[in-house]
Parts: C-alpha cells; sequence; structure tokens
C-alpha cells in the first residue's frame, strides 16, 4: 500500500529493495516538508534499517516514524538509537514487532537518557524483551522529561520487570500512558502497579490486557485507585479476574471520581460481578466507558445493568458483545433506553436476542433520542423485525446501526 500527502509517506507491505530505501533516505536527507513516515512490513532488515537512520542523523522536519514488522532485530535498533542520539524532532516511533531483545532495547533506553530531549512515544510492543534489561528502560524513565507514552505490550518482562518499570514511575513526572499488555503479570507485578497508582500523579492511561493478575491483583489495584486522582482509563481485560475480582473493582467505582473508561472483557465475572458493577454504575458520576465483553453476562446480570442505566447520567459507552443476555436481558434495557438520556453507544452484539428482544429495542428507539450507535449484529432476528428495527432508527441520528 503506498499513500502519499505532502507532509506524509507511507508506503506498506512493499518489500522495498535497497534502492527504494536509499530513494527514501536522500530525500529524508532534503525533504523539509515530509512530517510522517510509514514504512511497515517492509522486510528491512538491519542494513536497511542502518540506512534510515543515518538520514535521520541529518533530518530537521520528521516527526513520525513507523518500522512495525521489519525484523530489525537488536541490530537494527542499535542504527535508529544512535540516530536518536542526534535527531532533534521525531517524537513518536514506533518499532513494533521487529525482533527487538534486550540489546536493541537497552541501546534505546540510553539514547533516551538525558540525551535525546524529543521522543514523545516509544513503541516496542511485540518484540523480544524481557526482565534482564528493562532496568535500562526503568533508568532511562527515571531521568527522561519529554516521554509521554511507553508501549511494552507483548514482550516478556514478567513481574521483576513490572517492579523495576513501576518502581521508576514512581519519579517520573511526565508519563502519560503505559502499556504493558501480555507481560506475564501475576500477583507481584499487580502489587508493584498497585504501589505506583498510589504515589503517581501523571499517569492517565494503564493498558494490563490479557495478564495473570487474577482476583487479588485485582483488589489490590482497586484499592490503589481509592486513591490515585489521576488515572482516566484502565483496561484490565482477559485476568481472570472473576465475580470476586469484580466486586472489589465494583467498590472502587463507588469512591473513584476520576476514572472515565474501564475495560474487563473476558474476566469470567458472570451475573454476580455484573450486578456487583451495576450497583457501582448507580452513584459513580465519572465513568463514560465500560467494556465487559464475554463475560457470561446473562438475564440476570444484564437486568442489573439495565437498572444501573435508570438511575446512571454519565455512561455514554456499554459494551457487552459476546454475552448471553437474551431477550429478557435485551428488554430490560430497552425499557432502560426509555428513561436514560446519556447513553451514546450500546453493543449488544452475539447476545442470543431474538423477535422479543429486538421489538423492545425498536420501541424504545422511537422515544430514546440520544443513542447513536446500536451493535446487534450476530443475534436472531426475523427480516421483518429487522424492518422494524431499522424504520425506528430513523435517519437523523449521526451513528451506525448494524443488524
Amino acid at each position: 500500500m503506498v499513500c502519499d500527502q505532502k507532509d506524509v509517506l507511507c508506503i506498506e507491505t512493499n518489500d522495498l529493495g535497497s534502492d527504494g530505501v536509499q530513494a527514501i533516505a536522500d530525500a529524508l536527507r532534503e525533504n523539509i516538508i515530509l512530517r510522517t513516515l510509514e514504512l511497515s512490513n517492509n522486510n528491512l532488515g538491519a542494513d536497511k534499517a542502518q540506512t534510515i537512520a543515518e538520514a535521520l542523523c541529518v533530518n530537521t522536519t520528521l516527526h513520525k516514524l513507523v518500522l512495525v514488522e521489519n525484523k530489525l532485530g537488536d541490530d537494527g535498533a542499535l542504527a535508529i538509537a544512535k540516530a536518536l542520539r542526534v535527531n532533534r524532532t521525531l517524537r513518536e516511533l514506533d518499532l513494533g514487532n521487529n525482533d527487538i531483545g534486550d540489546d536493541g532495547a537497552r541501546a534505546i533506553a540510553e539514547a533516551l537518557s538525558g540525551v535525546n530531549s524529543t521522543l514523545q512515544t516509544l513503541n516496542l510492543q511485540s518484540n523480544l524483551i524481557t526482565y534482564v534489561d528493562v532496568s535500562a528502560i526503568a533508568s532511562m524513565l527515571r531521568v527522561n522529561s519529554t516521554l509521554c507514552t511507553l508501549v511494552l505490550g507483548y514482550n516478556e518482562i514478567g513481574d521483576k520487570g513490572v517492579r523495576e518499570i513501576a518502581d521508576a514511575s514512581r519519579v517520573n513526572t511526565t508519563l502519560r500512558t503505559l502499556v504493558l499488555a501480555d507481560n506475564g503479570i501475576e500477583d507481584d507485578g499487580a502489587q508493584a502497579i498497585a504501589e505506583l497508582l498510589r504515589v503517581n500523579t501523571t499517569l492517565q492511561v494503564l493498558d494490563l490486557t490479557w495478564n495473570h493478575v487474577g482476583a487479588d491483583g485485582a483488589r489490590t489495584i482497586a484499592e490503589a485507585l481509592g486513591v490515585n486522582t489521576t488515572l482516566r482509563n484502565l483496561n484490565l481485560g482477559i485476568n481472570n479476574i472473576g465475580a470476586v475480582g469484580a466486586r472489589a473493582i465494583a467498590s472502587m467505582l463507588r469512591e473513584n471520581s476520576n476514572l472515565h473508561t474501564l475495560g474487563f472483557g473476558l474476566n469470567n465475572i458472570g451475573d454476580v460481578g455484573a450486578r456487583a458493577i451495576a450497583e457501582a454504575l448507580c452513584v459513580n458520576s465519572t465513568l463514560r466507558d465500560l467494556r465487559l465483553r464475554k463475560n457470561d453476562v446473562g438475564t440476570y446480570g444484564a437486568t442489573a445493568i439495565a437498572d444501573a442505566l435508570d438511575k446512571n447520567s454519565t455512561l455514554l459507552t456499554l459494551d457487552l458483545r459476546n454475552n448471553n443476555v437474551g431477550d429478557d436481558g435485551a428488554m430490560a434495557i430497552a425499557n432502560a433506553l426509555l428513561v436514560n438520556s446519556t447513553l451514546h453507544t450500546l453493543v449488544l452484539y452475539g447476545n442470543n436476542v431474538g423477535d422479543d428482544g429486538v421489538r423492545a429495542i425498536a420501541d424504545a428507539l422511537r422515544v430514546n433520542s440520544t443513542l447513536q450507535n446500536l451493535d446487534l449484529r450476530l443475534n436472531d432476528m426475523r427480516d421483518d423485525v429487522q424492518k422494524i428495527l431499522s424504520q425506528s432508527w430513523g435517519g437523523n441520528r449521526v451513528g451506525s446501526l448494524n443488524f
């Protein structure tokens, strides 16, 4: 794919040869307009990365460089790190899925430790980084004052590495977004995160998806959020938290007044956990986005959530995809839509909702004018019911109806 705008050059999945890469590097040396360069999935390898890196040493205009899935390895990362030591304009660097190991990660971290003072976003997702040299990244966080976003998801840093990152982030005052998805985080890592949240006053987004936090870890983090006043977005999806952990999160939601988004999908919370969260929503006045996909939520849990929608006046997005709310749960939600005037997006994809449930939602839509996005795909409704739904939706909503 090739996309070319005045200040954006995107050449993806083209298996660029040496001549093509050299031409791009030559352009980087002379061009004063280009701000974004995307070269993902081009099999660049270390040698071609070296060519790009050398051009970055003299380029003075590029703000964003995307080199995802290029088999750079440690040698390629070392070349990019060398460029970071002299480049003074690059703000965003994406090196995801490049087989970068500890040596490459350490070189990049050292370049950002007091030498580079412009990079704001660093994505090292899906590489081969372990706890061995994550200490270099942690050391960088202690002294770096410009990095705002650090993505380390889908590596192998484990609890030991997470503790290093968390301890460093306790003194860091610029990091806003930290992604640690799929890093083997268990109890000790969750404890380290909780200790961070108790004292850090700048972190706003934390992604812990696909770890092993469990119920105990969720409770520890929830307790820390009782005193944290800055975190806005928390993703705990796929962490085997269960109903017990959901109760702890629900208790936090009753008191917390700063969290806007909670990702909690695939945690097997069931109806009991869903009810606990729903009861918290009755008093919570700040959460805007709640994601509970594939959590074994049935009619009982859906009815509790519907009761919460009667009272809650701040939730904008509710994602219940791939549960089993059925007709009765859908009808309860439909009744809530008759009085709720804030919900903007509702996702009921794959919920075993039949004609009766869809009809009830259609009836509610004739009254409700605030819902702008509704997803009812992968349910079971007849063609005539689909037509009724479409008619009820009307043509004045800015969002989309999917069924």
